[in-house]
């Protein structure tokens, strides 16, 4: 039940009248009040929505953040990763240790084993080989790089001059077109009846077709002067240029020791 309002007048005779409000003002202000909490009521609730929303976006942030940080402490401290560093280190450490250890056996060879007019096929054959895998470290482990020996039992105690299969070997890796497709290196070592072929060819860079080392075989003197000197008849030395591909084949009569 509302109360009852009335509204009091004074008159100049000092009789007091008493009057009931029209009942639809009453409900007017009633409706203003309304107006008035609902506005201020929409007001406190939309405030209270934005600091919800502010806090929610804080949070997360801050959850985003965390699952980075977490991300990242995650692969920092993955063990697979550390495991493949650990694996590279030690793929490039072997190969370091590879090419020290043929190096070595170059330098054995060059100090003591050479130190004759001849030594045995097998010792220069195994200088040849590391050589070749010293020159393998430079190029792409899909390179074509064939060795193949063909050597029969008991041939590998005959004799041969030292160092005779630098010069073929060492022009092919220099020459060598490593870089284009189906480019290749072919290193043969074949013995026949105490006859000696060493075969090595290669395909050859572009800049280099028809020039010098192709016209002039090895591309040194100093290589068939030695064998001139060393072998006279015994030996023959041909080079030939086929399209891209550039061979050499030494032939070397060989002998037994006495």
């Amino acid at each position: 039940m509302l109360p009852n309002l009335f509204l009091i007048f004074v008159t100049d005779d000092s009789e007091v009248m008493m009057f009931d409000p029209p009942f639809s003002f009453i409900w007017f202000v009633l409706f203003i009040l309304c107006a008035v909490w609902a506005v201020v009521f929409y007001r406190r609730l939309a405030e209270s929505r934005r600091a919800l929303r502010k806090l929610n976006d804080k949070i997360d942030k801050n959850k985003t953040s965390a699952d980075m940080v977490a991300d990242v402490i995650k692969y920092k401290l993955d063990p697979h990763l550390l495991k493949n560093a650990l694996n590279a280190i030690q793929s490039h450490a072997y190969q370091s240790y590879y090419a020290l250890d043929k190096l070595s056996n170059i330098l054995d060879y060059i100090l003591y084993e050479s130190d004759t007019n001849f030594v045995r096929l097998k010792e220069e054959i195994a200088f040849a080989e590391n050589l070749i895998e010293i020159n393998r470290l430079k190029i792409s482990p899909l390179f074509d790089l064939h060795v193949r020996k063909k050597i029969p039992e008991g041939c590998g105690d005959l004799l041969i001059a030292p160092f005779i299969s630098i010069n073929p070997i060492e022009n092919a890796f220099k020459h060598a077109d490593i870089q284009s497709e189906n480019s290749f290196i072919s290193v043969i070592f074949e013995v026949k009846d105490h006859l000696f072929l060493l075969s090595v060819s290669n395909k050859i860079q572009p800049k280099v077709i028809g020039g010098e080392h192709q016209r002039g075989g090895l591309g040194n003197k100093a290589l068939k002067n030695r064998l001139d000197r060393i072998y006279g008849e015994h030996y023959r030395l041909t080079t030939e240029t086929d399209g891209d591909v550039y061979q050499v084949r030494l032939e070397i009569k060989l002998h037994a020791e006495h």
